[in-house]
């Protein structure tokens, strides 16, 4: 079971002609907004962008905190006001052990469920489950974790969860969706080949490690100061 202080803090996303998934973190009394680059291709400071609220999409100022070098596929932004309840959260990946119970979630191909004023009138989003296969740290820095799932379109910019030592009421935030791997496959038309191939999803999850988000923080820490009472 996923807990409501990871689905309350999840929200539809929506740049331009790009839809994906976002979710806040606080930090030293500051709520942060973050989601995969890919999802807001050529994102300026200043720029506005859309969250979905009772079935419509509304319109938030955002100020860039920053965004990891390539190939991290991270961003972090400040909204203007604070929109996700401030429910325990930790954005911290060192509990989690290989083979260990993951959950990603997001809006698959912008779906999701409605349950009215019970979440705000935000949508709730879909929930998928795997396991941690691996951890690779590359040779440009980045810290990739490796899902066994079956990602979807929709779901890019969304948080992997894990519960600490598999306790329910200790829920982490362990990395950010970016995509799947894929295999090119070869289309046949009357069982003869074309120059056409199918990306075929092996159902590898990459995400990134929730840590680069941390570190572009620390650096320019704007977030929306939350109230302290």
């Amino acid at each position: 079971m996923v807990p409501s202080n990871v689905l309350q803090r999840t929200f539809k996303l929506k740049y331009r002609e790009s839809v994906g998934t976002c979710f806040t973190i606080d930090i030293d009394g500051r709520q942060y907004l973050i989601t995969a680059k890919h999802v807001l291709p050529g994102l300026a400071n200043g720029d506005d962008v859309e969250i979905e609220l009772k079935g419509k999409w509304h319109q938030m100022s955002i100020a860039l905190v920053g965004a990891c070098s390539d190939p991290i596929d991270i961003v972090v932004l400040a909204l203007s006001r604070q929109i996700s309840p401030t429910h325990p959260l930790p954005p911290d990946s060192t509990g989690i052990y290989f083979g260990q119970d993951i959950y990603f979630v997001g809006f698959p191909f912008g779906l999701s469920a409605d349950i009215g004023e019970a979440n705000a009138d935000f949508p709730i989003p879909f929930i998928k489950k795997g396991i941690l296969s691996s951890i690779v740290h590359d040779t440009t820095g980045a810290c990739i974790l490796y899902l066994d799932g079956n990602n979807n379109p929709g779901f890019s910019g969304g948080p992997v969860v894990y519960p600490l030592n598999n306790q329910l009421e200790q829920f982490r935030v362990a990395s950010v969706v970016s995509g799947y791997r894929f295999d090119p496959q070869p289309v046949y038309i009357n069982d003869q080949p074309t120059e056409a191939v199918a990306r075929h999803n092996t159902g590898i999850v990459i995400s990134y490690d929730i840590g680069h988000a941390i570190e572009i923080i620390r650096e320019n820490p704007i977030g929306f100061a939350l109230p302290t009472s």
